[in-house]
Formats: structure tokens, C-alpha cells, sequence
């Protein structure tokens, strides 16, 4: 994506406008005198009498010259040979080479060189003049700055539009190429700056050095750096070559009926138009409401499409259902925030997700799919105050190829760990009452699932569609075709399967006490109790009551040593602190576990990670069962001194846990977790998570995980990253590559590279 500054080169040399017809083409004409300078960025500020673009003169100059010969009488004129500075008494300063005091005309004339400087203002070219009885600086000759632009002209001037100042320049020239010779210039009869907001140019001429390339009669360009047309070259393995066009607008507001701006403009419309090569010609529109305080996050409404040229086309090496070649995705996320009577923060949240199919995101959204590859579709209203936390909110069905959770509706109340009754007791808690369901997806229930439904175990036609199924559908799956066809549990874990519904209130509600021991050992007991109720269940079980105990307790200990002012630059240390934490967790849960056949939905998800071992942290409400696990590692961090504060330069994290009792099977111990990251220096960032069995025991698993981030120049970095995974019984293996590089061509181009590849099967 082009930067702020830089959307000129590519608006006028790629948007086709009509008014390029070659008839009404007039002649370049002469070019405008450039002196090579050298700009800086910081804005002019006019003042002084309206209609000029004019420092405000001093009272009281201050001639200084420095080391040149001083020549002439007062007829002639008094000329400084310089260099001379002229300081003023109100911060004004004026650097030249020469200077020309003529009494007659009472004024000074700066030549070679002129640098004008008032604040944050300036002004730079070879000839100025400063008429001091009228208090004037004629800057004709000057060129100015106005971040990112700098700016010469014949002649600028500035007028009051309403509540702005709006700079005119007539015959002058344009630029952010911010160097002593600028490689490009736009060129206008009459530019007009509106300053934040866009530039009109009139009869405009583009040019390359000193050569015309481009004429348009007019032109508006915005500087909001998400407004105007910005485009993205570049080429996929799955899309081949392709370039995403986007052109920024603003909407909404009311029309200055005296300028014709469209004033308090709050609705920002981004138009899609993206060509793929091997997918074909994209298209959508982007609305979002910028008066919100996260309105990136909270992006409005989104609609594209696409007419799909290859819709089998897999990013994943795994074969794929059929699909319509109408690919499309509507998305609404906005947020009402009303404001009523007393401390609590209201918000009324809505986040839609219609898609054509399963594989959208996947194919043409890849970084959204990697962290919600089945997006929610809830509406909720919410309550906030210092201590609690209120929800009344609506999951729904709307895509119908994705297993869903809904929620018609469900009431939360969530309370944060406070001090009970001034006490130094600590009590945590929730509650929450729901309607809740669950249904697979249509294809999966057509193809798999009803089939599988008359078949056991030993039946050759179970095992390829077993081998289709995943997480806890395929355990589920198992389960019904290890029981004969006649068992009548099969029917409960059918409808388990496929459309899972009930009522459910559920409540937690845990007290801790942070305690230190001897000074130097942090110690905090936990204690909670848990209630579920379930009813309306669908399916052959009835109603049904579950209580949850728990008891657990957390310790750890610190020990630091200070290897003094060590210090190498080379590698960002200014000083090592070691910091040694052993820690131990102990969580006991006695709960009543639900069977086989009794309604859950709110289920674990399948992954590497362990789990956490406080019920009030655990999401996976239906799947709680009895434990019991001490969890004991120890965390060691290297601390240095950067920029006046404390830096973790390297952190290690070793643990595992022992299962007095496992909540899944009879292991008795996890594998050992190994979290490694290591960010010595700004331009470098390793990290490495592994984990590994420290028993024989079959259940256990490898993970490797590694990535590098590296910077070796100012305009070059990568990344490196490695994920290899094998003989986790829920979990595909994989051993997967991934390679990303960005390369800084200039101040407004770069080009970046993405590879994945999957060893296993070359993908």
C-alpha cells in the first residue's frame, strides 16, 4: 500500500479519466525555475494580513554580517558581503549569502542561498526581500514546506474559507520527493491547499525530471492517508498475478453552501476493485463510521464479490467440496454506544458474518482466517462498571456449512476479583442463563455423518468416513459405532452429533487470599463452587443438576542476581539482572461428570496448549471434569536497561504438569513445555515454544515452534518460522515452513514476499 504522500505517481500515471482525451491537450509550456534545495518538513504558518504568504515582521532587525565586506553609501544602497543573518525580536531569522540595505526603497534584499525561519516555518530559494517600513517579506522566489509537501510557486497566497485558511498557489510546483533534486513535480496553473484535508490542481501537468508525462484539466486529491486511490501490485501462488485497487472517499456531513466542502464528513467509503489473474475480477465496498473510537477494529459494513475462475483451487493441499463460483462476503460490525445516568459504560455491539462458502476466508482473507476461521454472528448489549461486567446478547445461524453454536439468547454477569466485604479476602464470580444449541453443518450431516449412522466399527465403509471427521466429531462418531446398532444410547450421541439443544443456568463463584510467607514465598489459597442446571434437552435425556468443588493454591518463589554495569552494545546490554521464579499451581476439581450421552456444547477445542486448571478461566463449560494436577515449572529472565527502563532481554519458561488424577486419561505427566523469547536488539526478535513426553506413555506427543524475525539493513528484514507437529491424536500432523521478506525500495514503494510450504506433502 502506497504511504501518505505518495498517491500522486500512481493516481495519475494509472486512473483512467476521460479527461485524457489527446484533443484537449494543451502545450507543457515553460518550466518553472527550481532551485535545488533542500526542504524540511515542518508546516508554514501564515500570519500576518490576510491574502499574503508572509512572516510577521519584527519591530527591530538585527543585520549580522558575518566576515564579508561591507560596500556602498546611503544613496546607493549599504550591500553586506555575508554570509549575514538577520535575527529579529520575535524569532524571526533570516540566513543569505548577501544582503542589499536600500535606504530609498527601505528595504533589505537577501540573494544566495535565503533561508527564512519564523517557529516551526520555513522558507527556502535564492532571493527574498524584506520591505521594513511596510513590514513585508516579498518570498516570490522562496519555495515552502507543508508536511509532506513541498511547494514553489510564482506566487502564494492565503485566504480565510469560512473557519480554514486555504493556501493558492498560482504557476507553482509540487512534491513530496523529499531530496535537493526531486525526481518528480506536478505543475498547476492554480493549486489550492486546503490544509489536513486535499489539494485541487488546475490545468496540471505531471512531470518526470523536466519531461511532461501526464495532463488532467483538474484533479481533487485528498491527504488522508485512507483516502484517494492507492493500489497493491503483486502475484500468489493461488491467485497468480493480481493488483488490489482501492479508492478512498469521504460521506455524510452537510455541504458549505459558500466553498461547496462537504463539512463534518464521517462516513469513509473505500471502493474495491482487485484483478487476479487465475480468479478473475473482484469487487466491494467498504463503510465505515470514523466517529467511533475503534473504528478500525470496528469496521462498519463490508460487501465483496467475486466471480471465482478456478473455485476448486485448494490453498491446502486437501481436497475440497464443490463450490459455486459466486464467491462473496457481507460483514457488518458496528458498535451504539448511548450514554445514560450514572458510571457504567453501555455499548450495543452487532458482528454479522454472511459467506458465500466455507472456504472464503480461506481463499481471499488469509490473515482473518488464521485467527477466526469460523467468524461468530452475534448481537449483544452490554453493561461495564468498575466491577462487573453485564450481557445480554443472540448467537445465530446464518452460515450453514460451519458447526454453530447459538445462543436465543443468554444473560451474563461476570464480577471481577475484588476485596470481599474490606476483607482481604478476594472473590471472583459469574452467572449466566441461556438458551444454547448446536447443529453441524449441512454437508457434513448429508455426507458423513447420516451415513454413518446405520454402520459400527467393522463395517470397511466406516473407515473412510471417519478419516474425513475431526476434534470431537470424529470422537463422538467412534463412540456411537463402538455400541451395537440396537443400544439405545446411539440415538442420544446422534443427536449429540447433529443438532444439540438445551437450557442451561450456570453459576461459579471463587474466593482467594494473596498471602506472603516468611517475607519471601507468595502463597494463595483458592477455593470455588459451581452449579449447572440443565433443561428443554433435546434428544432421549432429561433434566439434569451438576455441582463442581474446587480447591487449589498457588506459590513461588524469586531470586535475582545483579552481574553489575556489563554492558555490549552490539548486542543491546546495559547491565544483566537474572530473575529466578520457581512456581507450582495444585488445582483439585471434584465435578460431577457428564456421560457419554448427556448434552454438551460448550466443549473444548482441539489444540497443543494445556489447559488452564481455575474452572473460572475454563470457557469449555460442559466438558469441566474431576482433576487433579500440580502444575510446577520455573520462569528465568534476563533484565537489562533500555531507553531509562527495564527490558526482559531474554525469558525462559519450563513446566509440566503431574496428574494425580487426569481429567482425559491416565497419563502421569504431560509432556514438558519450553517457552523461549529472546529480543536482544529492535531490529531482532527468536522465539520457541517445544514440548515433549517425558514418559512412555503412548498419548503423548512433539511440538516444535520456532520463529526469527531479522533486520540486517535499513531497508531489508525477514521472517522465519517453523511449526512441526507429531502424533497428537486430535490434530492433523503437519511440519510446516514459513518464509516472509520486505524489502524498502523508497520513501513510497516496497516489496514484500510470503512462502508457505507443508514438507509432508509438499503443498
Amino acid at each position: 500500500m502506497l504511504k501518505s504522500g505518495a498517491w500522486l505517481v500512481p493516481l495519475l500515471m494509472l486512473l483512467p479519466l476521460s479527461a485524457q482525451d489527446a484533443q484537449v491537450l494543451p502545450a507543457p509550456g515553460p518550466l518553472p525555475t527550481v532551485d535545488p534545495i533542500t526542504p524540511v518538513p515542518p508546516p508554514i504558518i501564515p500570519i500576518g494580513s490576510p491574502g499574503q504568504f508572509e512572516f510577521v515582521m519584527p519591530k527591530e532587525l538585527t543585520i549580522n554580517n558575518q566576515g564579508g565586506s561591507i560596500e556602498g553609501n546611503i544613496e546607493t544602497g549599504v550591500r553586506f558581503g555575508g554570509p549575514v543573518k538577520v535575527t529579529g525580536d520575535n524569532g524571526l531569522e533570516v540566513f543569505s549569502n548577501t544582503a542589499l540595505l536600500d535606504l530609498a526603497a527601505k528595504s533589505v534584499t537577501f540573494e544566495g542561498n535565503v533561508s527564512v525561519y519564523q517557529g516551526n516555518a520555513l522558507q527556502r530559494g535564492g532571493r527574498a526581500v524584506y520591505y521594513y517600513e511596510r513590514k513585508f517579506l516579498d518570498a516570490s522566489g522562496l519555495r515552502a514546506s507543508l508536511d509532506p509537501i513541498l511547494l514553489e510557486a510564482g506566487k502564494f497566497t492565503v485566504e480565510q474559507r469560512g473557519s480554514k485558511q486555504v493556501y493558492i498557489g498560482e504557476n507553482g510546483g509540487l512534491t513530496t520527493h523529499d531530496v535537493e533534486k526531486p525526481n518528480f513535480w506536478v505543475r498547476a496553473q492554480k493549486t489550492t491547499i486546503y490544509p489536513e484535508d486535499r489539494i485541487v490542481f488546475r490545468n496540471m501537468w505531471l512531470y518526470f525530471n523536466d519531461t511532461p508525462v501526464f495532463w488532467l484539466p483538474y484533479l481533487s486529491q485528498p491527504l488522508n492517508a485512507e483516502l484517494g486511490y492507492h493500489f497493491l501490485p503483486g502475484a500468489r501462488s493461488t491467485w497468480g498475478y493480481y493488483i488490489l485497487n482501492t479508492y478512498g472517499i469521504m460521506l455524510g456531513g452537510d455541504t458549505d453552501p459558500l466553498t461547496g466542502e462537504n463539512k463534518n464528513a464521517w462516513l469513509l467509503s473505500r471502493w474495491h476493485l482487485d484483478l487476479r489473474a487465475s480468479r478473475g475480477l473482484g469487487t466491494g465496498v467498504d463503510l465505515v463510521d470514523t466517529r467511533l473510537e475503534n473504528h478500525k477494529d470496528i469496521s462498519g459494513l463490508s460487501l465483496s464479490y467475486l466471480y471465482d475462475l478456478s473455485p476448486e483451487t485448494s490453498t491446502t493441499g486437501l481436497p475440497r467440496e464443490p463450490i459455486d463460483a459466486n464467491r462473496y462476503a457481507a460483514k457488518f460490525k458496528y458498535r451504539i454506544t448511548p450514554k445514560f445516568e450514572g458510571d457504567a459504560d453501555w455499548r450495543f455491539d452487532s458482528n454479522l458474518n454472511l459467506l458465500s462458502d466455507q472456504y472464503y476466508l480461506q481463499d481471499f482473507a488469509r490473515e482473518e482466517y488464521q485467527t477466526d476461521p469460523t467468524p461468530d454472528n452475534t448481537l449483544g448489549v452490554y453493561r461495564r462498571d468498575a466491577s462487573s461486567l453485564t450481557s445480554l446478547y443472540a448467537r445465530l445461524r446464518i452460515n450453514d456449512f460451519y458447526r454453530t453454536d447459538t445462543r436465543l439468547p443468554q444473560l451474563s454477569y461476570d464480577r471481577v476479583r475484588a476485596p470481599l466485604f474490606g476483607l482481604p479476602v478476594l472473590h471472583e464470580g459469574n452467572a449466566s442463563l441461556g438458551i444454547i444449541g448446536q447443529k453441524v453443518s449441512d454437508g457434513t450431516e448429508s455426507a458423513i455423518l447420516n451415513p454413518l449412522l446405520g454402520l459400527t466399527l467393522a463395517d470397511p465403509a466406516a473407515l473412510p468416513l471417519l478419516a474425513q471427521l475431526t476434534g470431537y466429531e470424529r470422537q463422538l462418531a467412534e463412540n456411537m459405532l463402538a455400541l451395537p446398532l440396537n443400544d439405545a444410547r446411539r440415538q442420544a450421541i446422534k443427536t449429540q452429533l447433529l443438532a444439540a439443544s438445551y437450557g442451561r443456568f450456570n453459576t461459579y463463584q471463587e474466593l482467594s487470599m494473596p498471602m506472603m510467607l516468611g517475607g519471601f514465598l507468595s502463597f494463595t489459597p483458592q477455593a470455588g463452587i459451581g452449579y449447572s442446571r440443565y433443561f428443554a434437552v433435546a434428544g432421549p435425556e432429561g433434566d439434569s443438576n451438576r455441582t463442581q468443588l474446587h480447591l487449589g493454591a498457588e506459590s513461588s518463589l524469586k531470586f535475582s542476581k545483579d552481574y553489575g554495569s556489563y554492558q555490549n552494545h552490539d548486542w543491546g546490554l546495559n547491565g544483566i539482572l537474572h530473575v529466578c521464579q520457581p512456581y507450582a499451581t495444585w488445582s483439585l476439581l471434584s465435578a460431577n461428570n457428564l456421560a457419554l450421552e448427556d448434552p454438551m456444547v460448550d466443549r473444548l477445542t482441539p489444540t497443543t496448549r494445556p489447559r488452564p486448571l481455575d474452572p473460572i478461566r475454563f470457557t469449555a463449560t460442559d466438558e469441566l471434569q474431576s482433576w487433579n494436577v500440580l502444575r510446577f515449572g520455573t520462569r528465568n529472565t534476563l533484565i537489562t536497561k533500555r531507553d531509562n527502563a527495564n527490558l526482559a532481554w531474554l525469558s525462559l519458561d519450563t513446566y509440566v504438569n503431574a496428574f494425580i488424577h487426569a481429567p482425559d486419561n491416565e497419563q502421569a505427566f504431560s509432556n514438558i513445555y519450553n517457552d523461549v523469547l529472546w529480543q536482544p536488539l529492535p531490529w531482532m526478535a527468536v522465539g520457541l515454544a517445544t514440548q515433549f513426553p517425558i514418559t512412555h506413555d503412548t498419548s503423548n506427543y512433539n511440538e516444535f515452534n520456532s520463529y526469527l524475525r531479522f533486520m540486517p539493513t535499513d531497508y531489508f528484514d525477514f521472517s522465519l518460522g517453523t511449526h512441526r507437529l507429531s502424533g497428537q491424536p486430535m490434530l492433523t500432523d503437519t511440519n510446516l515452513f514459513d518464509f516472509q521478506t520486505y524489502t524498502r525500495v523508497s520513501e513510497n514503494w516496497g516489496i514484500g514476499t510470503h512462502h508457505v510450504l507443508e514438507l509432508d506433502d509438499k503443498t
